[in-house]
């Protein structure tokens, strides 16, 4: 793989995993309109990887003080809810992640989905204009908002925005919702990260560990910064930039 290519695949994955317009989505179209071979595992899992360590350094005061307070016997306990909150995932990406990468990795499933998932952000975003008095994400909140995450298995559909959208309909504001949703990435990441390196021969691999740190580096800058911006954005502006993205690239795959 190309240090341009790398470049590029990992700003996208950096950009792209914590904005609520589908990382996945992004990373298929580019391969298909510029003609790239899929990215290896090895390399995929380190893009990630990148992504997963920006999102632990950002938030490392908040892991600090719920590390610190954590109660195993409490299902109150931060670090609880976020485990509570990532089982749905788990059993469900297990059941269905060949089916999904078999049949749904294609533009019409990206096109729809991102038609389908932005319509309902913007009906979650409408309704969190006079519905966002929660501060503290239940336990049951968290379940669902875990159930919510199911859906970012679908190409296009996005992580952050099925996450996002669930805790705007659960009367949780934007600052508040967009958090819990970072930083539920972190088991949902680590688990996948940790399960994939398992899988991979670093005896035998190709890539190179410059490629390796490049696309870790370069993911992890864009990724930290695109938390941080955003975080900020979504405060003045609200979600409707992103509404407005995903229904005109749903609409641009679907003609073209």
């Amino acid at each position: 793989m190309e240090t341009f290519q790398i470049l590029i695949l990992s700003i996208i994955q950096g950009l792209t995993e914590f904005l609520p317009i589908s990382s996945s989505a992004h990373l298929i179209i580019t391969s298909q309109v510029l003609d790239w071979k899929d990215q290896s595992l090895t390399m995929d899992i380190f893009a990630h990887g990148g992504s997963l360590f920006a999102v632990i350094y950002y938030f490392k005061e908040d892991l600090a003080e719920a590390i610190k307070h954590y109660d195993l016997s409490s299902a109150d306990s931060f670090l609880n809810k976020l485990i509570i909150a990532s089982l749905p995932i788990f059993l469900v990406g297990f059941i269905f992640r060949d089916f999904v990468s078999e049949n749904l990795r294609t533009l019409n499933t990206i096109a729809i989905s991102s038609f389908l998932f932005g319509f309902i952000l913007w009906g979650a975003n409408y309704f969190s204009k006079t519905h966002s008095e929660k501060k503290l994400v239940s336990v049951r909140d968290a379940f669902l908002i875990g159930l919510a995450q199911c859906f970012a298995l679908i190409p296009g559909a996005s992580r952050s925005a099925v996450t996002i959208i669930c805790a705007l309909f659960l009367s949780y504001s934007r600052s508040v919702s967009s958090k819990f949703a970072f930083m539920l990435a972190i088991p949902t990441l680590g688990v996948i990260f940790i399960s994939e390196l398992a899988s991979i021969s670093f005896s035998s691999f190709e890539e190179g560990w410059l490629n390796i740190f490049l696309i870790t580096f370069f993911s992890f800058i864009t990724s930290y910064a695109c938390i941080s911006l955003f975080l900020k954005f979504i405060e003045r502006v609200g979600f409707m930039p992103f509404v407005l993205y995903r229904v005109i690239l749903g609409g641009f795959l679907l003609l073209f």
